[in-house]
């Protein structure tokens, strides 16, 4: 009875631990190459170019940093680029490289929200395509940031695309 009640709490520990929040974001760095570091703030263990369209599957962020699970080159029929180097083995890249854009192509009203709710208050409305930086995620919803503005607010991430060479239709 103990090994299966043992087996049954370890189960739910994995089942919890593997249900993490992730979400995509592109490489949008205006430096020639863009540093993947072995974690948050720490050493350089692979370069990216920022001329290839990257897109980056990412969790668990910290202080401005994201977690990369995997990353692609999209131009290149989205083959999978090899994580390596990372003696923790873990990869982290900072949210000011990365963007999402919105997809409200037919211009509907957007809302970034002040609490990821959809009865929170609204703190930014717009109907034009945008593009943000990610900074954290909650269940479906994505803190963004709009570069230079101070403007930041969670949306629900059905509204976001991360794709680089067309639209998400």
């Amino acid at each position: 009875m103990k090994k299966v009640l043992l087996f049954f709490v370890l189960c739910v520990v994995a089942l919890g631990a593997s249900a993490q929040d992730t979400m995509t974001a592109i490489l949008w760095d205006s430096d020639a190459k863009t540093n993947i570091r072995n974690k948050p703030s720490g050493a350089v263990v692979m370069t990216l170019s920022a001329e290839n369209p990257y897109v980056l599957n990412l969790t668990t962020p910290q202080n401005g940093w994201w977690r990369v699970l995997d990353l692609w080159n999209a131009a290149d029929d989205l083959d999978p680029t090899i994580l390596a180097n990372s003696d923790t083995g873990e990869y982290w890249i900072h949210y000011s490289v990365l963007v999402v854009s919105t997809r409200n192509y037919g211009g509907q009203e957007l809302c970034l929200r002040d609490a990821p709710d959809e009865d929170a208050g609204v703190v930014f409305s717009f109907t034009q395509e945008l593009m943000f930086r990610p900074i954290d995620i909650k269940g479906d919803w994505v803190k963004l940031k709009m570069d230079g503005s101070g403007i930041e607010g969670w949306i629900e991430a059905e509204w976001l695309c991360s794709n680089p060479l067309t639209n998400c239709c």
